[in-house]
Order: C-alpha cells, then structure tokens, then sequence
C-alpha cells in the first residue's frame, strides 16, 4: 500500500475518515490504522476497500493515550 491511497481512500469514506483514529503506511508498505474497539467492524470493512486481506491482519488492543 502507498501511502497516497490511504489518503485517497480516506477522502472517499467520510465514515472511516471520521470514525477511525488514525493510520499510516509503512516504508514497507505496511498499512496501520488505530480505532476504538467498537469500530472493529468498520476497520475491517475499511480495509477491505483497500484490497487488503483481513484474515492477514495483526490486531491489537490497547489503551488510548494522549500525547503532547
């Protein structure tokens, strides 16, 4: 993935663009993307319009911090 189509497809879903937490692509071409536990579904819809394969992904759960 580039980074540039999470952009894109971020514009495109005002859902995912307001209900997620955040994402980014890797120098690797990793996608990551941060949303609270009761968007799981939306993230994995989400990252399915990128043509990526859930049954892949690494979710983790964690707390919320805020840094400054």
């Amino acid at each position: 993935m580039r980074v540039g189509g999470l952009r894109e497809a971020l514009v495109a879903d005002p859902e995912a663009r307001e209900r997620l937490g955040g994402g980014s692509v890797t120098l690797g071409g990793t996608l990551v993307l941060v949303a609270p536990v009761e968007d799981l579904s939306l993230a994995r819809r989400f990252t399915a319009s990128l043509g990526a394969d859930w049954n892949e992904a690494r979710v983790r759960y964690g707390d919320r911090e805020f840094v400054s």
